[in-house]
């Protein structure tokens, strides 16, 4: 990777990385017909540098943070109001650590204004302030949503730390019920957690957290639910309740929004970024399956929500 200071902000060879670039959406109004009048030539162009894949540099890894941004930066590109283009960056690299000084993804590039955003704060500032700029109401503050939200991946986290430990001493994956009383009393908060998403959801009866648009909660916690449902599913034996059905359909509108389809990476990536952080042996077949995204919800729950006409 070979990478030049110009003003403030940093340069990277376009060879060195993978690129993601958020494309017009040609059939789609008002989007189409505006790529087609090249409308989107003079807005301002951010490049979100994220972190790559563990498995495979080409494809996106599974930092929370770096989907988190790459959705609130697609919402503003889907109304106009920037261009964006998402660079894959391998971070362990010795290239990567001397040309970026230390900073870890993700990091934001706007060229135009010779700025680099290499703090989360900076570019959630960034971000927000053209969501202000431009009317778009990505994060419009609802505390009831915030509070409920808020803990939810914390407790994931110290659940599965709890039942991985668990597990690894006995060299098996157990069942909840086998679970000893610590373990089961990270489980039973957990569930707590997603009972509450659960019931704000039944009572707002909107398609997303805070409406019928997505917002900056939806971007936090749409990827971290789907990290629970997939490490759940393929580390822990865990499942999501099913009679958590406003929950699933929320799931279920995050696997038909966009943002999240585009920002989403391989289920084998997710698994390989969580057994990376605690010091799991990764299976060679792991490694060379074709890389696929889980994008379903059980048949029952579907029928449910259909039944209760949710979606």
């Amino acid at each position: 990777m070979r990478a030049k200071s110009r003003g403030n902000y940093i340069v990277i060879d376009a060879e060195s990385v993978q690129t993601f670039l958020i494309k017009p959406k040609m059939s789609n109004a008002p989007n189409g017909e505006a790529a087609r009048n090249g409308f989107y030539d003079d807005k301002p162009l951010l490049e979100l540098y994220v972190k790559a894949s563990g498995i495979d540099s080409r494809r996106i890894g599974a930092d929370l943070f770096c989907q988190e941004f790459w959705m609130e930066l697609y919402a503003l590109y889907e109304v106009g109001v920037v261009r964006v283009e998402v660079k894959t960056v391998k971070v362990n690299s010795e290239a990567f650590k001397k040309n970026f000084l230390g900073a870890q993804p993700p990091i934001m590039v706007e060229s135009s204004k010779g700025v680099t955003y290499s703090d989360n704060r900076e570019i959630e500032g960034r971000i927000f302030h053209l969501a202000k700029e431009f009317n778009v109401s990505l994060f419009e503050k609802d505390l009831t949503v915030e509070k409920t939200i808020q803990n939810l991946y914390r407790n994931f986290k110290v659940f599965l730390q709890a039942k991985v430990g668990h597990d690894r001493q006995l060299r098996q994956v157990t069942t909840i019920q086998e679970l000893p009383t610590p373990v089961l009393l990270t489980y039973n908060k957990l569930i707590e957690q997603l009972t509450a998403v659960n019931n704000l959801l039944a009572e707002r009866k909107s398609r997303y957290l805070a409406g019928d648009t997505m917002t900056e909660y939806d971007c936090e916690l749409m990827p971290r639910l789907h990290h629970v449902k997939i490490v759940g599913q393929l580390l822990l034996g865990f499942e999501i309740p099913s009679e958590l059905t406003h929950l699933w359909n929320y799931i279920l509108t995050a696997y038909r929004t966009a943002a999240f389809i585009e920002s989403c990476p391989a289920d084998q990536d997710v698994l390989h970024h969580y057994k990376e952080q605690l010091k799991l042996q990764t299976n060679q077949r792991e490694t060379l399956q074709t890389p696929t995204k889980s994008f379903g919800i059980p048949q029952n729950v579907l029928d449910e929500i259909r039944r209760l006409g949710l979606n």
